[in-house]
């Protein structure tokens, strides 16, 4: 089966460098379009010149506090130009089902359900618990398909048996979800509700910085780590045992970072020197420990 590879961005401006590259999917953040940052034409770009599918991702926490942004996402979703949404937690695929009669009025279907529909397919994320075969047949219910966890060695991702999986190759983790802003901790919180930016940083013991996004949108932080994980080393085990879908997210790199890495991965294969000097294999050779 051929090599697939898949992008994730965070910011709008880095939406312009995957546009050179031949992605079956990318990820955008909803926050990016509710916020006015992004518009239908930079889907209908990577739709008709990039040939990408186009996945919505929904935040890491949804509160009541949501209500008009879920509100918004719905209809968005009715307009049948997004071809799947990314859910991160529980709740985010309990919404998904609740909104599946709204879809349906405008002829949409839940992961293709209804023939003739158009299909809006569910992914979930690392962050839902699926270390092993009982969890992944949960999901497989309710989702298209699933994205393998970080915690997991090469040989215990193996054993999920399902190489359907979405396997990241690329990608900062996110060490901590937190609703205890460091903006309002720093005396910096301007109490907006539309602005996200990686303005902070945390230095731990080590004196290594761990970067912070502050989602004002949803009012929570994630924390990632100070390197991001690169598996390039171990893809070819992957690729062997029959994994073909990858996927490289990306959080404060730029458009010229993000371009020299995906050349690397998906233009050279790998064949040349990988551009970044700091990055970390994670737990792929260990495990959850």
């Amino acid at each position: 089966m051929e090599v697939e590879y898949s992008a994730s961005i965070i910011k709008s401006d880095q939406l312009q460098a995957l546009k050179s590259f031949r992605l079956k999917r990318v990820f955008i953040p909803y926050d990016l379009f509710f916020s006015g940052q992004l518009g239908i034409t930079d889907i209908d770009s990577l739709h008709n010149d990039c040939k990408s599918e186009v996945y919505i991702s929904m935040p890491r926490i949804i509160r009541k506090r949501d209500a008009d942004y879920l509100n918004s996402l719905k209809d968005f979703l009715k307009l049948g130009k997004s071809d799947g949404v990314l859910i991160k937690n529980i709740d985010s695929l309990g919404y998904i089902c609740s909104i599946k009669n709204d879809l349906e009025s405008q002829y949409i279907s839940i992961n293709a359900s209804i023939d003739g529909f158009t299909p809006l397919y569910v992914i979930s994320d690392h962050s839902l618990y699926n270390w092993n075969i009982s969890s992944l047949d949960f999901y497989k219910e309710y989702t298209f398909t699933q994205t393998a966890p970080y915690e997991l060695s090469i040989h215990e991702i193996k054993e999920l048996v399902d190489r359907n999986l979405i396997c990241i190759i690329y990608g900062r983790a996110p060490l901590m979800v937190s609703a205890n802003c460091v903006k309002r901790t720093t005396g910096t919180c301007d109490q907006s509700n539309n602005g996200c930016n990686f303005d902070h940083k945390l230095i731990d013991r080590k004196n290594k910085d761990s970067l912070v996004y502050n989602n004002c949108i949803h009012c929570y932080n994630e924390i990632y780590n100070s390197v991001p994980t690169s598996l390039h080393k171990y893809m070819w085990d992957l690729i062997k045992a029959g994994f073909h879908d990858f996927r490289l997210d990306f959080t404060d790199e730029n458009c010229e970072i993000i371009s020299k890495i995906l050349s690397y991965y998906v233009t050279e294969q790998r064949s040349g020197t990988f551009p970044l000097n700091e990055y970390t294999a994670a737990h792929i050779s260990k495990g959850a420990v």
